[in-house]
């Protein structure tokens, strides 16, 4: 497969047959009832890793994420070890930059594909402002955001704890991190999760506790004053209860930014540092400018396009854990490529007329055109459900639509019926 115009197909499989309206069988919601069991016997001990996180941020010369990029995997392993050994002696892996390494502390969502039981009880929802999604962490009297690669966007001095001159207290020590969308109209930072705050570690505790700490512990260091006053301000983004009234607010009623979707969060969930079904993005025409994806133009293509990654037993998969491998590149493309496709690397692909397939239930592979290397610092490839999604967007709008999601929530049985918000 040298090029899309010697080649019809990445894919070597025997065709199957194709997905061609939303699907009844929950794969989603197995995986989220496999995700809810899996964190309830995990023991996480990330008290340590935040301050990790938070001591690389305040330690690092300005420049030494631009630095490692550029250097030989040698010197990126030299540079990344001294950074280490100069913060409190914490380890990192030594065949990683910075930026890799922080390009891997945001929870994944996936996008919503079926309807989660329970909706009304277990879920909340949010409206998702558009921006960029970026990992903020203020430490050492400095404000440092970065962006979803793990490249920095801002530095600057804010009302987080520590995270300026002014808002240090206590000891110094105390460190926040947060889950945010940089909103650029406003220049507002909106924040979506806490994933610590003055070094107390929320990984491990509920999306309804962490939720209640964003409202009340933000209200509690921000005064109105000192928020209007900032470059930069901070706003919790509203959450609703899952219910058809809780649905409705979080889709239209006024917001000070640009909607891009919908977010929803399972109460119960923790905050995972990889792709979770527990954390799910839904849109439609109506709340986002982008429900079907567009291209670097801004315009919507022919063809769904969608970023894999290149195996070592050249296989091209998503970013699941486990991956989803969708299609098999050509050994003599392979051979002709040499050095220049090596494990890891991230390629595009247009999603041809034979479109998805599915074998009892699960994908088994798609009608793949490959169009080239793929942005490499965009840092993962795709997840299925993001690709599925689309391709439900594309060729069926309908079965992903708002009524559905009403339906669900009017449908889903409780024991104990909730009005809660946090807004």
């Amino acid at each position: 497969m040298a090029d899309s115009r010697q080649t019809d197909s990445a894919a070597r499989k025997p065709p199957r047959k194709s997905i061609k309206a939303f699907s009844g069988q929950s794969s989603q919601q197995k995986r989220r009832d496999e995700a809810l069991q899996r964190q309830q016997a995990a023991r996480r001990d990330l008290g340590h890793h935040a301050r990790k996180l938070a001591t690389l941020a305040a330690n690092a010369p300005p420049r030494m994420d631009q630095e490692i990029d550029q250097a030989s995997t040698q010197e990126q392993s030299q540079r990344v070890d001294e950074a280490v050994s100069n913060s409190e002696g914490v380890h990192q892996e030594p065949d990683e930059s910075l930026r890799e390494y922080y390009a891997r502390q945001l929870m994944q969502p996936e996008w919503l594909t079926d309807m989660p039981e329970n909706l009304r009880s277990d879920w909340y929802v949010m409206p998702r402002p558009e921006g960029r999604r970026c990992l903020v962490i203020s430490s050492q009297q400095m404000t440092i955001s970065r962006h979803r690669n793990g490249s920095i966007l801002h530095r600057f001095p804010s009302v987080l704890p520590n995270g300026s001159r002014a808002s240090m207290a206590g000891s110094g020590d105390d460190f926040c991190i947060l889950d945010c969308i940089f909103h650029e109209p406003n220049s507002t930072y909106y924040i979506l999760d806490m994933m610590c705050w003055k070094g107390y570690a929320l990984y491990d505790c509920s999306a309804e506790f962490r939720l209640f700490w964003v409202q009340g512990k933000l209200a509690e260091c921000a005064s109105g004053s000192a928020q209007d006053q900032a470059r930069y301000p901070f706003v919790p983004v509203p959450a609703y209860t899952c219910s058809p009234e809780g649905l409705q607010q979080a889709y239209s009623t006024p917001v000070p930014f640009q909607r891009d979707g919908l977010y929803l969060l399972h109460k119960e969930g923790h905050y995972s540092l990889s792709s979770t079904p527990l954390a799910v993005l839904w849109k439609d025409s109506s709340c986002s400018q982008y429900f079907v994806d567009t291209g670097a133009n801004g315009v919507v293509s022919d063809h769904q396009s969608v970023t894999l990654e290149y195996r070592m037993d050249q296989t091209v998969a998503t970013a699941d854990s486990p991956p989803v491998v969708l299609g098999q590149m050509p050994h003599d493309f392979v051979q002709k490529m040499g050095s220049g496709l090596r494990p890891g690397k991230l390629l595009r692909f247009d999603i041809g007329p034979g479109g998805l397939q599915m074998q009892h239930g699960q994908p088994s592979g798609a009608d793949l055109k490959f169009t080239g290397a793929a942005n490499q610092r965009r840092g993962r490839a795709d997840v299925y459900s993001k690709v599925l999604f689309q391709y439900l967007a594309r060729r069926d709008p309908n079965a992903i639509a708002l009524p559905q999601l009403l339906h669900a929530a009017e449908e889903t049985s409780f024991h104990e019926e909730t009005h809660e918000e946090f807004a």
